[in-house]
């Protein structure tokens, strides 16, 4: 009974430590090719064109030379290009094909590493992907065992591929960490954030609204900076630009059963991030009423999201938007014109009242897209789905009054 136990000690001392070894699956890192991001655009026909971009060690494998032989590499229906876009830690194949996997299979076959896309961090769509291929391809890449459900995902204001051969980060070595940075990092005020997971979760729903962040390329926003005009007294973000080319995350797409209802800028993005409270702070400048030259800034604290309440009784209906916020003058003296800081208060909390009404009227109105939700809260008071669906809120909601409060 003794020699059984000791027997039983040492097989199980044997197969832990050859299960912990961690060599089983026998997958080298020398011999992955790591995908850090994917593009995604609509091609000629029932084709679409992926661009696949590869970490740093891609360009070591076979010496160097290896994958550019490759280039331009195709049969009937797809075409293979090697793309160099001056960012020396990564390289970028853009495949031509009808599915993602015949894609995928397709720079398999030309590469001397396999492909593995579990490092994936940012996904962009183009704008302009029409329906079927943006809930489609979101749906099949949550379902891909390498893909983590948290990768961002974005859409492009020009291309997919135009936007990732764009991304050269100076201050970020490396290029995935500066994706991991710049699209999920909690204090990008003029883009909201969005994972592949949630997107899914929205446009799946009959009618269901989402907002992506626009990936775009600095320098091919010509309306940016030049002759900007008074946007009453709110100074907003349109007014910079960026003195030269660079891969820039301003502004949203939004979408409504996966077709694009349109896009915003990043100040609407910005009262987006404000009334989910996906940002806990942001400062605002704005324009004196007394003197244009003069400007003064204010920090915003938010509290908590906003709250919605749906008041039918009336035609049209009308929704009460109630927003809780902290207010600081970033001055040191009160601005001329104004008599005390209370009157300063109150004049910054009605150009807030204003912008975040024209932010409603525009997202239900002209974009027709319920990215704030409120449907959600206001689905709670039916009993049943049929309750519900007699409701008609499409109807309701794009014709609705606004009504904000801000404390």
């Amino acid at each position: 009974m003794r020699k059984f136990k000791i027997l039983s000690a040492l097989l199980v001392t044997i197969l832990s430590a050859y299960i912990l070894c961690g060599c089983f699956d026998e997958r080298e890192i020398d011999e992955t090719a790591y995908i850090i991001a994917l593009g995604i655009d609509k091609g000629e026909g029932n084709d679409y064109i992926y661009t696949f971009q590869f970490s740093a060690p891609l360009a070591v494998a076979g010496g160097g030379g290896g994958e550019s032989e490759s280039s331009g590499q195709e049969s009937s229906s797809e075409k293979a290009e090697i793309k160099d876009s001056g960012n020396p830690t990564v390289n970028n194949i853009v495949i031509t094909a009808p599915d993602f996997y015949v894609a995928k299979n397709m720079t398999n076959n030309f590469l001397s590493k396999n492909i593995n896309m579990s490092h994936l961090k940012l996904i962009v769509f183009s704008h302009n992907l029409d329906s079927d291929g943006l809930s489609g391809h979101s749906q099949f890449l949550l379902r891909e065992r390498e893909i983590r459900p948290h990768t961002a995902v974005a859409a492009a204001k020009q291309s997919a591929q135009e936007y990732i051969l764009s991304v050269n980060p100076e201050l970020e070595a490396n290029t995935a960490k500066y994706y991991e940075l710049m699209s999920l990092r909690s204090n990008n005020v003029y883009a909201p954030t969005k994972k592949l997971s949630d997107f899914v979760d929205e446009i799946s729903k009959a009618g269901g609204s989402s907002a992506l962040p626009l990936a775009s390329i600095a320098d091919k926003e010509d309306n940016r900076g030049k002759n900007a005009s008074p946007d009453g007294f709110w100074i907003g973000s349109e007014s910079a630009k960026l003195s030269s080319s660079r891969s820039d995350f301003r502004g949203m797409a939004l979408f409504k059963s996966g077709i694009l209802c349109g896009t915003m800028n990043g100040d609407s993005a910005m009262l987006y991030n404000i009334l989910n409270r996906d940002i806990q702070s942001c400062i605002i400048t704005l324009r004196s009423p007394y003197r244009d030259s003069d400007h003064f800034s204010f920090r915003l604290l938010v509290d908590a999201p906003a709250s919605y309440h749906v008041n039918c009784a009336g035609n049209p209906c009308l929704i009460n938007v109630k927003q809780n916020l902290g207010l600081e003058f970033l001055g040191s003296r009160i601005p001329e014109g104004f008599s005390s800081i209370d009157e300063l208060y109150a004049f910054a909390d009605s150009v807030l009242e204003t912008r975040i009404t024209e932010f409603f009227f525009d997202i239900s109105r002209v974009k027709k897209s319920d990215i704030m939700k409120i449907g959600d809260s206001f689905k709670q008071r039916f009993l049943t789905q049929h309750d519900w669906e007699n409701m008609n809120w499409s109807q309701l909601y794009e014709t609705a009054d606004f009504d904000v409060d801000i404390e």
